[in-house]
């Protein structure tokens, strides 16, 4: 029993940034499972989707106050034309992010890096496949319940170096209401009703490009408004249902850098997300 409390603090110190924990909870262990709708309200083709992702967070101490992140996950696309036959193929992704704790002398500061290495395609580990990127910030400790972050995101996408400012927080508001995420990937507003219910809002912006079969890569960009609900149905087991709202989505094929084909459209449309983790609250 001691060890798995030793695990579970180190868990939380390694996400938490610092001394000081501020995101709501972790994950160790999560499945997501997402169906987009098609657009009754248009002849194109493009939106029916399906989207898996699954993976988990294993923490490593290294030094006193300095650690290292595994979390490895896989994922899967399927986009359908809403007949018989996908507009493109099925892709998958096998990645493993490498994070790093590292201390400041000031302690209302804190560095992280995330290496990410991953292989995107029609056909895991197969030639020409291999992305490297990864990300870095700071994290500002203005008030105790309040975190400002600020960093890079880079990564050697098939069609060329993708570059993206990172801006984010983790600010408890009060008691019950909690805001916590990194732009432009993830941000959220969360609500808690009671000790077994919560709610919010989250937006989710996805870039990702696959290689495909062919030579060619897939490219796909979203953006996701969704509102979800959390139950617990145990202490420490969760299940969430996310309904939303795609927008500004764009499917793209190529072979040379950013000069895509035409011929593939992937409409704005409803989703809904159901996922299930091992989750461990922290803020109290």
């Amino acid at each position: 029993m001691q060890r798995i409390k030793t695990y579970l603090l180190l868990l939380l110190a390694v996400l938490a940034g610092n001394s000081s924990i501020l995101q709501p909870y972790v994950d160790p262990l999560q499945v997501r499972f997402t169906n987009g709708f098609r657009n009754n309200n248009s002849t194109e083709r493009g939106t029916p989707f399906t989207h898996l992702w699954a993976g988990s967070d294993i923490p490593v101490k290294l030094a006193p106050e300095t650690y290292l992140l595994l979390s490895p996950y896989y994922e899967n696309w399927q986009l359908d034309s809403g007949k018989k036959e996908n507009i493109v193929p099925g892709v998958h992704s096998l990645a493993l992010p490498i994070g790093l704790l590292l201390p400041l002398k000031n302690k209302k500061w804190s560095l992280s890096f995330t290496a990410i290495l991953r292989s995107n395609a029609e056909k895991l580990l197969a030639d020409k496949t291999i992305q490297a990127g990864g990300a870095g910030f700071l994290s500002y400790e203005k008030a105790k319940s309040k975190k400002l972050r600020f960093g890079l995101y880079v990564n050697s996408d098939f069609f060329g170096l993708f570059v993206m400012p990172l801006a984010g927080a983790d600010w408890r508001i009060n008691k019950r209401n909690y805001l916590f995420g990194l732009l432009p990937g993830r941000f959220t507003w969360e609500h808690q009703f009671n000790n077994r219910l919560f709610g919010g809002l989250t937006f989710r912006a996805i870039t990702n490009s696959y290689r495909l079969r062919n030579g060619n890569y897939l490219r796909i960009d979203d953006n996701q408004l969704s509102g979800f609900l959390d139950v617990y149905l145990s202490r420490r087991i969760c299940f969430t249902v996310e309904p939303g709202y795609g927008i500004l989505r764009k499917l793209r094929t190529s072979f040379e850098k950013r000069e895509y084909l035409p011929g593939k459209t992937w409409e704005d449309g409803f989703f809904i997300k159901l996922s299930t983790a091992y989750r461990i609250r922290f803020e109290k």
